[in-house]
């Protein structure tokens, strides 16, 4: 941690940037306590790490104080001195004693608590760590070190259910924010697909702290980006699905394994129409070509070519589904039905688009043909290139 208290209650801090060594050694000799569990606290001021205070008994504080490394002392005490640029009435480690929360970062005046998390932590205590922020009607932003930025390669991206949890939905995509205090630069990633639980298609931007103000950070809007090959993408993910489906484990997987077999297929033949990129559909964890193929081969089948159904009619459909935990909805996103429809629409509308349906007024479509079930593998990977090509 980088601030103590002194004998008279006066909040010690490290980070301040006025401090030099010669006058630090001299006030080590002072006893400085925990603000978090009132025990004595030690100075450390190697010049490995950053200059910061260590309990005297490993263990004491650990309910309030995780270990921290120096890459997150570094990034931490980096992200104070930028703030301070903007407000300077921010505060480091303040500790808020109503709900026994010590954010990394507070600004008072715009209710913001800042969190940089650099250790992975229960996805569940993440959650529970937002809800008591909001509680005391504080807007946290949890910023994430660099270390953590998993890419496969360029646009694929692995986010965990931790980072998920912490994601900043804006009107625009979700977006995750990352900072390297080595490159002293922040990384914004925005989500536009997922293709499994954690692979996501996205795009990354990079600012060094000169050219981010903290009113950029807050309302970060994405640059649209062109350059990214969706059809080549999630060709090469469909072929994944197709050849190697075995390492999915979800119960929509088994459930429509199950179906196929009895109509004598296998799930790899899933219809091509299926898998596809399609707005919000991030708001499933379930992955994409098993909940459209739900919808290609259990709700469509019920419609007769050339009739007519409602939105409602195919959202009441999904919704019991997702009730018995067949499709999985996000957690970190809400599990209201509003956004379930969001990402149903966006499906319908490329279903459209490709000619299966027809819209017509008041949410209402009109089936116009049947996606197949193709035996034949090489014709599913042409039928495949084909259709995401048409959504280019």
């Amino acid at each position: 941690m980088l601030t103590a208290l002194l004998k008279d209650g006066t909040l010690f801090n490290l980070a301040d940037s006025t401090h030099v060594l010669k006058d630090l050694r001299k006030l080590r000799s002072l006893d400085y306590f925990c603000p978090v569990c009132k025990e004595r606290v030690i100075m450390k001021l190697g010049e490995k790490r950053v200059w910061h205070f260590a309990h005297y008994v490993s263990g004491i504080c650990l309910s309030h104080w995780e270990p921290e490394s120096n890459y997150h002392l570094s990034g931490k005490r980096q992200l104070y001195e930028w703030l301070k640029k903007d407000d300077p009435e921010v505060k480091l480690e303040y500790y808020l004693n109503s709900s026994k929360q010590r954010p990394d970062l507070l600004i008072p005046s715009r209710r913001i608590a800042i969190e940089y998390q650099c250790s992975s932590i229960d996805d569940r205590l993440l959650r529970q760590r937002t809800t008591d922020y909001g509680s005391l009607g504080y807007d946290v932003r949890w910023i994430f070190g660099a270390r953590r930025f998993k890419s496969t390669y360029r646009y694929i991206h692995s986010i965990s259910a931790m980072e998920w949890t912490a994601i900043h939905y804006t009107k625009h995509s979700p977006v995750l924010i990352y900072y390297c205090p080595d490159q002293k630069r922040f990384c914004f990633v925005t989500i536009f697909y997922t293709l499994t639980p954690t692979k996501t298609v996205c795009s990354t931007s990079y600012y060094s702290t000169s050219n981010l103000s903290l009113a950029q950070l807050l309302h970060f809007r994405p640059t649209p980006v062109t350059a990214i090959d969706h059809t080549t993408i999630w060709l090469k993910q469909k072929q994944i699905w197709r050849q190697n489906p075995h390492g999915e484990k979800s119960f929509a997987y088994f459930y429509l394994r199950k179906l196929f077999y009895s109509k004598g297929h296998t799930i790899r033949m899933f219809p091509s129409e299926a898998g596809i990129p399609s707005p919000y559909n991030y708001i499933l964890e379930t992955p994409p070509y098993l909940w459209q193929t739900w919808i290609l081969v259990c709700f469509l089948p019920t419609i007769p070519q050339g009739n007519q159904f409602t939105f409602d009619n195919v959202f009441r459909s999904f919704q019991q589904i997702i009730s018995i935990n067949l499709i999985k909805v996000r957690k970190s996103l809400g599990e209201e039905s509003s956004n379930v429809a969001l990402a149903l629409k966006g499906y319908l509308n490329q279903l459209i688009r490709l000619k299966v349906l027809k819209e017509w007024d008041n949410e209402r479509y009109e089936k116009l043909y049947q996606p197949q079930i193709i035996r034949e593998i090489e014709r599913s990977h042409h039928l495949d290139s084909a259709i995401l090509k048409r959504l280019q």
